[in-house]
């Protein structure tokens, strides 16, 4: 009987680590390019360093709105932004499928132009992933009559402030962004587990709640040496001022092997004020336009972290508009987004995940005299591979999926 429990208690922790493990995607640390922004940058990959020409621009890069024409007032939204991620045979033969979806809206952008200058105030939300499950598996283990998971939790990263840009002349200009960052996360999780042999059950609760504050500063150079191509560069990266974390967990087990009921329960509160580093991020873009009609442009983003632990990297984008006529345009893009974490080894063990990820973008927009209207699609796959198993070298095959609906609307003031 003892060694049945023991059996009991070895397959309950690879559900519990193969849980945990799968959680910190959504929570997604490891990419940095997880929503694009904007109508045109996100139809065109989030290729947009060497452009910035509107409201987008404090995003992507504030020296592009000394360039704007006229005043404007714009706005983008997520209609639906969708991920699947799929860890394959990860209990028995079963596959553990976990799925985000969030309708987000994640821009909005004021901006004034003046001779030389240009202001604006913009709110993105560059990071969101909600998800709300209740999963049952009936004898996934043959130690385990039942095991029931419900999990609900939401992570969003807000970012509001100025932006300002001068020009000089008609080749060169240099902006500053200063953004306000704030993130809310919160988690609550529940598990129930039922041994087969009706003789011991368990149950899991955990609540977690995090909320951070910083600056985001952001300073972007434009130069456009020819009048057909534009290049730019960026250099920002957050500091937090704040970090407030709060985790209670508790734990009830009841063991009835011995005939003699026995119960075990464990509480316990973590509060922590820690402050996570973020990596100085360089982006440089060049932008070439062909035609009246045509454009091409091509963005480098680089990563150097400031955490133990975490990997530099390289992210590229590229993508291209097209003016069917004056009134109709169409964009399409693509992009990576590379893990920031070290490429494993045979020493490697769980959790760990290791994803790089590949998307497109392509949509259209539509013109009249004073306004517009984007519709468009984001879509990324990615494969790698997955270490659940706790203290294991044991791999899975690891899938994500993701599909974003993007509409956006500007309008000139």
């Amino acid at each position: 009987m003892k060694n049945a429990l023991r059996k009991l208690w070895f397959h309950f922790s690879i559900l519990i680590c193969i849980v945990f493990a799968s959680m910190q995607l959504h929570a997604d640390n490891a990419h940095y390019k997880n929503m694009l922004i904007g109508e045109r940058a996100a139809t065109m990959g989030g290729s947009y360093v060497a452009i910035s020409d509107d409201s987008t621009g404090c995003y992507y890069n504030p020296a592009g709105i000394a360039y704007a024409v006229g005043d404007s007032l714009s706005g983008s939204g997520n209609m639906l932004h969708k991920m699947k991620t799929v860890y394959s045979e990860a209990i028995g033969t079963e596959d553990w499928v976990r799925e985000s979806e969030a309708l987000v809206p994640n821009y909005f952008g004021v901006l004034k132009n003046y001779k030389t200058y240009s202001f604006c105030f913009s709110y993105v939300v560059p990071e969101a992933f909600i998800e709300h499950q209740d999963l049952v598996f009936d004898n996934p283990l043959s130690t385990v009559k039942k095991y029931y998971q419900s999990l609900h939790s939401e992570d969003i990263t807000y970012l509001m402030g100025p932006s300002a840009a001068m020009k000089f002349g008609d080749s060169l200009s240099f902006g500053l962004t200063l953004y306000y960052q704030y993130r809310s996360f919160m988690r609550q999780y529940h598990y129930f587990l039922e041994s087969a042999d009706d003789n011991g059950y368990e149950v899991y609760y955990e609540s977690r709640k995090l909320r951070e504050d910083g600056l985001m500063p952001k300073i972007g150079l434009q130069w456009s040496p020819w009048s057909l191509l534009t290049v730019g560069m960026t250099v920002d990266q957050s500091v937090l001022l704040n970090s407030s974390f709060q985790g209670d967990v508790s734990f009830h087990n009841t063991d009835n092997s011995t005939g003699t009921p026995s119960l075990l329960t464990l509480m316990n509160r973590t509060n922590s004020e820690e402050k996570r580093k973020f990596p100085l991020h360089l982006a440089w873009g060049i932008s070439y336009f062909p035609t009246p009609s045509l454009l091409y442009t091509i963005d480098v983003d680089y990563y150097q972290t400031s955490e133990i632990g975490r990997a530099n990297i390289l992210n590229y984008s590229g993508g291209m508009e097209y003016y069917l006529n004056p009134t109709n345009a169409i964009r399409f893009g693509l992009f990576t987004n590379y893990t920031n974490l070290p490429i494993p080894d045979s020493s490697t063990t769980a959790p760990y995940e290791y994803l790089d990820i590949h998307g497109a973008s392509f949509g259209y927009t539509s013109y009249s005299s004073s306004s517009s209207l984007t519709l468009g699609t984001i879509y990324t796959s990615g494969s790698g591979k997955a270490w659940l198993y706790s203290g294991s070298t044991e791999t899975r095959k690891l899938t994500r999926e993701s599909l974003t609906l993007v509409f956006s609307a500007s309008s000139n003031l």
